[in-house]
């Protein structure tokens, strides 16, 4: 499809948004299961959980699809900012709450989409306490809520994080975990995602519900804040400040990139298509970059402008991440899931959705 541009040339934030979610209706999923449906999907306020939002309300706009959407949010004016262009809908409730505390929807839900977690680095690890009730406890409330209602599909979104320190840095599949130091604070948003994980398979065992978990690598795309401090969105705010890109390491650690419309496909596809009480990696082989080449290849995708990424030797040593964190898509694509969106075009469609200018040339290598 055509890109539509402002009068600086760049593509309009809403039309990126709307193009994304068109690409997520063109997956081959049993949308009609969502049709008269209420889906409570928590955490709303994310950049991942509001794709939800998108989607299913443009279910109703194209196909008059009857679903009605409850977006759980804890910030009322941050909801009001990302859901602004909703007001005044009928199929569109805002629900404003700490997910830690009883909650309380008068009616039936047929599907829920558990997404509250504070996921940005820094906010994380700003308040490990709330970082791990919020996982535990909010993932229990919403447990709870599913269990009183005819529950047709629960979504757990989990995180890579669980996984720990694998031994040599080997392919992550769902049937092994690493290890995790439980006394390390800074490990309250990976521990309370496992613990939430064993609260999912207990109710899936005691009620029978439909638990499934997903298990996202680094999902990239429009939305985040600027100072989340996951390293892709870093480099975005770098270009925006300045003609360099600086790494806090040596830059040789692999990570898994996946566009944000490819990862909620993904998620759709467990929702609808998983097995109960099982966990499914969301991520693409293809696209595996180190920290170094992903650096590089937005800094060349900048056009007009001579980017120079740089080391900041003072805090390489300080870098405690994985030497490599890739997965295994195997088990996800079973069900039917294939990425549409390669790494190099997903990067160019968030640089974009950022107001900078980037080339229609070149592309990034998997590792």
């Amino acid at each position: 499809m055509g890109f539509l541009r402002n009068r600086n040339g760049n593509m309009p934030k809403a039309e990126i948004i709307k193009e994304d979610v068109a690409q997520i209706r063109m997956a081959d999923l049993p949308w009609r299961r969502f049709y008269g449906k209420t889906i409570l999907i928590s955490g709303a306020n994310g950049y991942v959980p509001a794709y939800f939002v998108h989607t299913f309300l443009e279910l109703n706009d194209s196909k008059n699809a009857g679903c009605k959407i409850i977006a759980l949010c804890r910030s009322e004016d941050r909801a009001r900012e990302r859901f602004a262009e909703y007001w005044g809908r009928d199929d569109f409730v805002l629900h404003i709450q700490d997910v830690c505390k009883p909650i309380g929807i008068g009616e039936n839900v047929s599907y829920f989409i558990h997404a509250a977690s504070p996921a940005g680095i820094r906010s994380r690890h700003a308040d490990p306490a709330a970082t791990f009730s919020a996982n535990v406890t909010g993932c229990e409330n919403m447990l709870k809520l599913a269990a009183t209602n005819h529950c047709e599909g629960f979504l757990f979104v989990s995180s890579v994080d669980i996984y720990g320190r694998m031994p040599n840095g080997e392919r992550l599949t769902e049937s092994r975990q690493g290890s995790l130091d439980t006394l390390n604070v800074r490990n309250a948003y990976s521990c309370g995602k496992r613990a939430a994980e064993t609260l999912c398979a207990v109710y899936c065992a005691k009620y029978g519900l439909p638990i499934v978990v997903a298990r996202p690598f680094q999902i990239f795309g429009p939305g985040i804040a600027l100072d989340d401090g996951r390293l892709h969105i870093d480099f975005v705010s770098q270009l925006l400040s300045g003609d360099q890109i600086v790494l806090k390491s040596d830059g040789s650690a692999v990570r898994s990139f996946l566009y944000i419309t490819d990862a909620i496909t993904g998620m759709l596809s467990v929702l609808l298509n998983g097995i109960p009480g099982q966990a499914y990696n969301i991520v693409d082989e293809n696209g595996e970059a180190s920290v170094l080449e992903l650096a590089r290849r937005m800094a060349d995708l900048s056009i007009g402008r001579n980017i120079e990424v740089v080391f900041d030797d003072a805090a390489r040593s300080a870098s405690g991440a994985f030497p490599c964190v890739t997965g295994s898509s195997e088990k996800l694509r079973r069900l039917g899931w294939l990425p549409s969106l390669s790494l190099n075009d997903g990067a160019k469609r968030m640089m974009k959705y950022y107001g900078l200018d980037v080339s229609e040339e070149g592309g990034i290598s998997p590792c």
